[in-house]
């Protein structure tokens, strides 16, 4: 979520989460994995969609939009942007089951067009706060398909329950990276609108 990582961050579950599929809306399922690497938490998100690629690019960078589909971001700014380098600024709350925790950051992005778009945290209540999302073409028995990725590092700047952190993490990235799936799955026809449904 770079992209502001609307997303922000939030993902783990307890010291070491087991690969996780959620079984959604959509053909393909989202795995979300996530792990402690001494205070920093380690996440990877992918997925296969079967959209186009321009329609996907689209999705994932247009910022200013993330707040109307990607749960716990109540805003979602473009600060600035020059050719493919932007500042983005994202608020919020996360959290697991009765726990919650607030997101806020500022992420200096850089987009590759079409290929991947990373960031870094250069301001908010994260330590640290890096990612890579890639969109990776290939072709399946079912024909062409776009390999969707996410990379993320997180050191919290406040303090997450040993217990709750990890969970809790894991699961504000699948919400998040999940909505990108289902955003671009909705604007492709191959899902209807929330009002819809």
């Amino acid at each position: 979520m770079c992209h502001a990582r609307p997303a922000v961050v939030a993902l783990c579950a307890l010291l070491a989460v087991p690969p996780v599929w959620t079984d959604a809306a959509w053909a393909d399922p989202v795995r979300v994995t996530a792990r402690w690497d001494g205070d920093a938490v380690i996440v990877e998100a992918q997925a296969r969609l079967l959209a186009p690629l321009h329609l996907i690019w689209e999705v994932l960078t247009g910022y200013d939009r993330y707040a109307e589909f990607v749960p716990d971001l109540q805003s979602s700014h473009l600060l600035s942007r020059d050719g493919n380098a932007a500042l983005i600024e994202q608020r919020g709350t996360a959290g697991f089951f009765l726990y919650r925790f607030p997101l806020e950051v500022k992420l200096a992005v850089t987009e590759v067009p079409f290929e991947r778009v990373t960031c870094q945290a250069v301001a908010g209540n994260f330590k640290e706060l890096s990612g890579v999302y890639e969109l990776s073409p290939e072709a399946g028995p079912e024909g062409a398909f776009v390999r969707f990725g996410y990379r993320g590092r997180l050191v919290p700047g406040f303090r997450l329950p040993p217990l709750i952190g990890l969970p809790a993490m894991r699961a504000s990235v699948e919400r998040q990276f999940g909505a990108l799936v289902r955003e671009v799955e909705r604007r492709s026809g191959q899902l209807p609108a929330p009002d819809s449904q």
